[in-house]
C-alpha cells in the first residue's frame, strides 16, 4: 500500500511497480496472475507459479 499525494491509497505490485486501486485484493492477484510483465517472464522460465507473497 502506499498513499499518494492526494491523500489515498493504493496498491503497487512489487513486481513492475504498477499502481492500482486498493480497494480489492483480487484486482492486485489478477494484475499479478495475467498481467505483470516480470510475472510473466518469470513463468515463462519455469521460476515459481507467481502467486507467492513474495511477488505481490
Amino acid at each position: 500500500m502506499c498513499l499518494m499525494t492526494d491523500n489515498h491509497e493504493m496498491a503497487r505490485c512489487k513486481g513492475c511497480g504498477k499502481f492500482m486501486k486498493a480497494a480489492a485484493n483480487s484486482t492486485l492477484k489478477k494484475h499479478i496472475d495475467r498481467h505483470c510483465p516480470v510475472t510473466k517472464a518469470k513463468n515463462e522460465k519455469g521460476e515459481g507459479s507467481g502467486t507467492g507473497s513474495s511477488n505481490v
